[in-house]
């Protein structure tokens, strides 16, 4: 099979998704030298067969302005990433401000950023379990617990309580590995998983892992 007829197929059995090149070269198409992929590629966008929408990224057929499925059934789902931010805050009736960008952590891809239309994303190197997610919520929740434009303080307070509930030191130290956050959320944390009477570790983790002097609150 020749490398454009290989690439053609590819797109045949794959309508209504993206194509992320820095994925594909080496997981479908690892045989084929990148520069002649790129080269196939732009014949094919000349064919109106993939349309490109960010660097390096092309939809198979072209992607309409507020056509979500196609990103997120790249980006998101099956353990490859989730939405945060307002977006987030919106489907937890935590906020009802709408934002123009869609915020999404990912592993599906290689560069640490990645813009497509009105999405930004983010690379985290986790795999993204429903545990693993919502422990990130919590995290997020806490980074932006006083900043949260057209906040509902009694959901923002009942989903914090939740998650903490579900807190272990284990899961704790996977994310914080994969992902930073600001030593300022981590003491939040700890205030209130302390608050709550849950034993937890999560400052001494994160010293550990980032060689700062542990001091006691």
């Amino acid at each position: 099979m020749t490398y454009i007829k290989q690439v053609r197929e590819y797109c045949e059995n794959h309508k209504g998704t993206i194509i992320d090149v820095s994925k594909v070269k080496d997981e479908e198409f690892a045989e084929i030298p990148y520069k002649t992929l790129l080269k196939i590629l732009n014949r094919l966008e000349e064919e109106k067969i993939v349309t490109s929408v960010s660097k390096g990224v092309y939809s198979i057929g072209k992607l309409k302005s507020g056509s979500q499925p196609n990103v997120l059934k790249q980006y998101v789902g099956n353990g490859r990433g989730m939405v945060f931010g307002y977006m987030l805050y919106n489907s937890m009736g935590i906020s009802n401000y709408h934002p123009l960008i869609t915020e999404i952590y990912t592993n599906a891809m290689s560069s640490a950023h990645k813009n497509i239309e009105n999405y930004h994303l983010t690379k985290v190197n986790l795999e993204f379990t429903d545990e693993v997610i919502e422990f990130i919520v919590l995290l997020e929740l806490l980074k932006d617990f006083c900043n949260i434009k057209a906040c509902n303080v009694l959901k923002l307070d009942s989903a914090v309580s939740t998650l903490l509930n579900r807190y272990s030191d284990e899961l704790f130290e996977k994310v914080i590995k994969a992902k930073d956050y600001p030593f300022s959320v981590i003491t939040m944390l700890e205030k209130k998983l302390n608050e709550k009477g849950i034993s937890n570790r999560c400052r001494d983790i994160y010293c550990k892992i980032h060689n700062c002097a542990i001091s006691v609150l």
